[in-house]
């Protein structure tokens, strides 16, 4: 008999196991129920995001506007440098203007929070400073910290830890059961050797299951919402639908192995349980812990107390580093007037670079360990699919940490860029400034690097892989069974 006709009869057969229909139902409910908090989650992110950028080009067209008023009411230049940072014909108003730089969901943000919940949605960024200013709106999303401890209840989250153990509870005896009803004999009698009948069976309930949970997801993804980039959406939904599909395959290849060792099923189920709790728990937080040692993160409140002594000792030292300062960049000497060693622009500008000359040993050091820390997840997390998927899948829907870091690096560079323009204007200041067309822009990461950065071909590796070892162990343990029938 062919393959394909066993498939045909277990299919027919498991049109009778009401177990099986009801559980996958649930399965692809709960994985609904977490894609709509997801969704959720991403519409008020993504009303807040336009919202602050809204703001922020009405506060920039405001100020031009302003600009055009006082021009033309020829309103005298500014005396103090309090008017200068109210007038926005000088360029010091629109260095200090602090606009919001806002991180861009991706198509399938949906599917997963991640850890995006515990950062802010934007950050606030002017020419001084990045994050200093205090805008009540951005906390306004904050939530209870026992809640970002537990979670948010996501599709992926049901993927990597509801579905196993339906998968387990639903085959954990396939058969055990024959065993123990007195009906293994007869798979015995046919002329298909029983390992055949019950891979037929584990190949039935394995592609119904994961057509019942993965394809209606699949359908409210794409009906949520149209995507803005077809072609990398298409391509980031077609790798999380292959790693979602090997996820779910590698525990029909557990419960397969582990039936195939012929034992009870209470010893099936232990086992089994066993391994959902090494591999999605005991191993991830392993793991975790694991990084906090080897690689601990410099204190935050260490860093912030550094922060205060450095500008404290920056602040006495103004005189002399502004004196270094003029050296250094005999450029930005006002050529019409005697410099003053007390002037406030200068001495700011002054004080703000050595205050980020004093504080970038601390914030390299906090990179370095970060990096090490992702070096770390990619090099041992093929220790659990769990760990591979979980990472794999944050990736390619953005919402991982080297997205998250790849945004703080976008963001240090628009900083950087902003200092450049304006501090040399801000020294030669004047209410001539118009050059409104070369302020520099924030550049966003690319979503295609998303993709990339997830390397799918390896994740798919390091989850198929156990599988296919996991099937050929089984398959050669099937062996034993028709001896044992005859026994």
């Amino acid at each position: 008999m062919k393959g394909w006709s066993l498939c045909r009869i277990e299919c027919r057969q498991l049109r009778h196991d009401r177990v099986f229909w009801v559980t996958s139902l649930l399965c692809a409910a709960a994985l609904l129920f977490g894609f709509n908090n997801g969704r959720q989650w991403q519409t008020g992110q993504d009303a807040l995001i336009a919202e602050y950028a809204q703001q922020s080009r009405q506060d920039f067209e405001e100020l031009l506007n302003m600009a055009k008023e006082l021009r033309a009411k020829n309103q005298p230049p500014a005396q103090t440098v309090a008017e200068r940072e109210r007038d926005p014909r000088y360029a010091l108003t629109l260095g200090g203007m602090a606009q919001h730089i806002c991180r861009q969901n991706g198509d399938l943000a949906a599917l997963t929070v991640g850890q995006t919940d515990l950062y802010n949605a934007c950050i606030l960024v002017n020419a001084w400073e990045v994050g200093g200013a205090y805008d009540e709106r951005l906390h306004r999303t904050l939530e209870n910290p026992l809640r970002l401890l537990l979670g948010r209840f996501d599709a992926t989250f049901a993927i990597l830890t509801l579905l196993p153990i339906a998968i387990l509870l639903l085959t954990y005896n396939q058969l055990s059961a024959e065993r123990e009803l007195g009906t293994l004999a007869l798979l015995g009698c046919q002329p298909v050797p029983p390992r055949r009948i019950i891979a037929a069976r584990f190949a039935v309930r394995s592609a119904c299951f994961v057509a019942l949970t993965l394809l209606p997801l699949s359908l409210a993804l794409w009906l949520a919402a149209p995507p803005a980039d077809a072609p990398s959406f298409v391509a980031a939904w077609g790798g999380w639908l292959l790693v979602s599909t090997a996820y779910l395959l590698f525990w029909f290849a557990c419960a397969f192995w582990v039936n195939s060792r012929g034992q009870s099923s209470a010893e099936n189920g232990l086992l089994l349980a066993g391994l959902w709790l090494s591999l999605v728990v005991v191993l991830p937080g392993c793991l975790n812990l694991g990084l906090k040692q080897w690689y601990p993160l410099p204190s935050r409140m260490a860093f912030i107390d550094a922060s205060r002594e450095a500008t404290i000792e920056v602040g006495k030292r103004k005189s002399a580093l502004l004196g270094k300062y003029l050296i250094d960049h005999p450029e930005r000497v006002p050529p019409s007037s005697s410099v003053n060693a007390d002037d406030f622009i200068q001495t700011r500008i002054a004080l703000d670079e050595e205050t980020q000359r004093v504080l970038a040993p601390g914030r390299a050091e906090f990179a370095a360990q970060q990096g090490h820390q992702r070096e770390l997840v990619e090099r041992l997390g093929f220790l659990s699919p769990a760990i591979v998927y979980q990472h794999t899948v944050q990736q390619l829907t953005g919402q991982g940490q080297d997205y998250q870091q790849a945004f703080l690096e976008a963001v240090a560079d628009y900083h950087q860029r902003l200092r450049a323009f304006y501090f040399p204007k801000f020294v030669q200041d004047g209410p001539e400034f118009n050059d409104y067309q070369a302020i520099p822009q924030f550049r966003h990461p690319a979503p295609a690097d998303a993709f990339r950065r997830s390397n799918l071909p390896l994740a798919c590796v390091g989850v198929g892989l156990p599988s296919l070892l996991l099937v050929v162990a089984g398959w050669r343990n099937m062996r034993r069974i028709r001896f044992k029938v005859g026994a």
